[in-house]
């Protein structure tokens, strides 16, 4: 498969999104605080799901901005999570009374982000549009494809799917046989759109048209608009 990556210095966004789209915006993951079931937005984190947690936990998602300023802080494009988080052990919060209680989790795109995200890129997509997925070949992935997106340092297993497909499925809760098959990259069959989850990273980018990534910036989804020769997070 050619003309989706660019080629340049190593982990910039332009290693993770293709060339030729008029926008970019960087979709950073949330950080996670413990709080009661019944809390809205609130997330069952199963023990087994691959996150932080050895134990079930409900948690809700907290924007990096939100933590940023907690600390007297302002988050942007370019910020990493332990640069704005405030005191930790490791992915802990040190203290119960922070803002949050887990760090951003790696390779994630997280239900409620994706319900949201999802929505918007329906506009552009439908329903029952076919669009195309990646799973990083050295992330255990057991999709049966021989059918190989080839980049300068990524190479991903790929198939066809339906839009709804994928969007239903990263709207499920937290699971391990949800976490193991989270798409690292997804693109519509037409190549309108193009996501990006970083495997080794704490954020999902996103290419576009420029009213959509307008869209995005303007929906309430922590989103900060990017470069392909930025870094990647």
């Amino acid at each position: 498969m050619h003309g989706l990556v660019v080629t340049g210095p190593s982990w910039t966004v332009g290693d993770f999104l293709p060339e030729g789209f008029e926008a970019y915006v960087r979709l950073p993951n949330p950080f996670w605080k413990i709080v009661p079931a019944q809390t809205e937005t609130a997330i069952l984190h199963r023990a087994d799901s691959g996150d932080i947690s050895r134990e079930d936990a409900w948690a809700k998602p907290v924007p990096c901005s939100a933590v940023a300023e907690e600390n007297g802080l302002r988050m942007t494009h370019e910020s990493r999570w332990g640069q704005i988080c405030g005191p930790h052990d490791g992915h802990l919060a040190a203290s119960p009374d922070q803002a949050w209680s887990w760090a951003p989790h790696e390779c994630d795109l997280d239900p409620v982000m994706a319900e949201r995200l999802f929505a918007l890129l329906g506009s552009e997509t439908g329903p029952r549009d076919r669009c195309l997925c990646g799973k990083w070949e050295g992330g255990s992935s057991e999709w049966d494809t021989d059918v190989l997106l080839v980049t300068r340092y990524w190479n991903y297993f790929v198939w066809r799917t339906r839009f709804r497909d994928v969007a239903e499925w990263l709207q499920q809760p937290y699971s391990y046989e949800r976490h193991l098959h989270v798409p690292h990259v997804v693109w519509s069959a037409d190549r309108r759109w193009f996501l990006a989850t970083l495997y080794s990273g704490c954020s999902n980018y996103l290419a576009g048209s420029r009213p959509l990534i307008d869209t995005v910036l303007a929906s309430g989804l922590e989103a900060y608009e990017v470069r392909l020769a930025d870094e990647a997070h």
